[in-house]
């Protein structure tokens, strides 16, 4: 068995390592150890920290530049417009240090922190005024650098894939669902019901994309927008693995994009199973769209007795305000829940019955957060 250094597990790496497939072939150590052959991380952060790390070793992974180029939204916009100019949106970069507001493309656009997650800060802009508010608030929030992107519209989908030995190979697509605020995920859902074209085409725009980041040794996935004409435009890209996926990809394929990720992170080349006919699966986020605090929070145990195969991540604790979690600008995430079955239809009966057993004790607060307020009036 490999011995792999897990950095700072999240209550996710906890729940998804848990896997039998995973503790039959890995030796998993949450401290210094000797004989490590690779070092594992899941998020922005730990998946950074996981590179550092394995770099410092000798390890195999894709390098700390090679994350960063993708972490970093202005840098990579610049690197996709060589590679893959096709896919690229217009955009621009935005200095909120000058005082300058002029609009740095045409109404509409929208703005982001160069370096950012979760839709944080994250905006259409329609006009002057609008424009003004946003900068102001990214000021507050010491933010220094946002990207403007020529609005998109289409479908919302994520492609995962991986990049090893200068090759790079597709696990699958995952949609999402989105609340009608156009910013909060309601759901994902996998494999993706798009046609085969729009899918090949994003397989082909991450064959020369990545390689053109120098990315390589690891999982990373991409977020596309594909409008009505079946043609991709790259959102982002993510040079770390997309972790909430794993149930679903597990469900699907047989095996858990840990276990992919964590025999990359050991220098191997893994394999993905073909689709299983028949099975799909999805990721629903619980929300409630007004701060709180959480006066009790349920336990999960009666979902996974009720709907054998669920896999429940709370996201909240007794005591805590809402607004204090990672979020984005418009809802508060409450907990995950991954459910598979033989339909879309099935799953979403299934959520809802997991959902009423998901019974938190909320107590509302006053809103006084700039952000929300301005995302309220656009």
């Amino acid at each position: 068995m490999r011995k792999v250094l897990i950095v700072a597990p999240t209550r996710r790496d906890l729940l998804n390592l848990v896997d039998g497939r995973v503790l039959s072939r890995y030796d998993l150590v949450f401290e210094e150890s000797p004989g490590v052959a690779g070092v594992f991380g899941s998020s922005d952060s730990t998946a950074a920290l996981a590179t550092v790390v394995a770099e410092r070793l000798g390890l195999p992974g894709s390098g700390y530049d090679a994350f960063m180029r993708c972490h970093d939204k202005l840098v990579c916009r610049r690197i996709q417009a060589e590679a893959v100019p096709e896919a690229v949106p217009a955009f621009a970069a935005i200095d909120t240090h000058q005082r300058s507001e002029r609009a740095p493309l045409p109404y509409p656009f929208f703005v982001k922190p160069v370096q950012g997650h979760l839709s944080q800060y994250a905006y259409a802009v329609d006009g002057p005024e609008r424009l003004a508010e946003v900068l102001a608030a990214a000021r507050r929030a010491q933010i220094r650098y946002l990207i403007a992107e020529e609005l998109l519209d289409g479908r919302l989908v994520t492609f995962e894939g991986f990049a090893s030995n200068g090759e790079v190979t597709p696990i699958g697509v995952t949609d999402a669902v989105m609340h009608e605020n156009g910013i909060s995920f309601l759901r994902f859902e996998y494999p993706t019901s798009l046609p085969e074209g729009p899918q090949r085409e994003m397989a082909e725009i991450a064959a020369r994309l990545m390689p053109a980041l120098e990315f390589d040794g690891s999982l990373f996935n991409i977020e596309f927008f594909v409008g009505d004409d079946g043609r991709p435009w790259i959102v982002e890209v993510n040079g770390r693995m997309a972790s909430q996926f794993a149930p679903l990809v597990r469900a699907v394929h047989g095996v858990s994009t840990y276990e992919l990720q964590l025999e990359l992170a050991c220098g191997g080349r893994p394999e993905v199973p073909p689709a299983r006919d028949g099975v799909v699966a999805a990721s629903f986020l619980l929300r409630t769209y007004e701060d709180a605090v959480v006066r009790s929070a349920p336990d999960p145990a009666a979902v996974y007795e009720a709907l054998p195969g669920a896999h429940v991540e709370l996201l909240v604790r007794v005591g805590q305000r809402l607004s204090e979690n990672d979020d984005d600008v418009l809802s508060h995430r409450l907990a995950v829940v991954a459910l598979s079955g033989p339909d879309r239809e099935s799953l979403l009966k299934r959520y809802e019955a997991a959902a009423d057993l998901l019974e938190f004790d909320l107590t509302p607060v006053a809103q006084n957060s700039p952000w929300h307020q301005g995302a309220r009036s656009g």
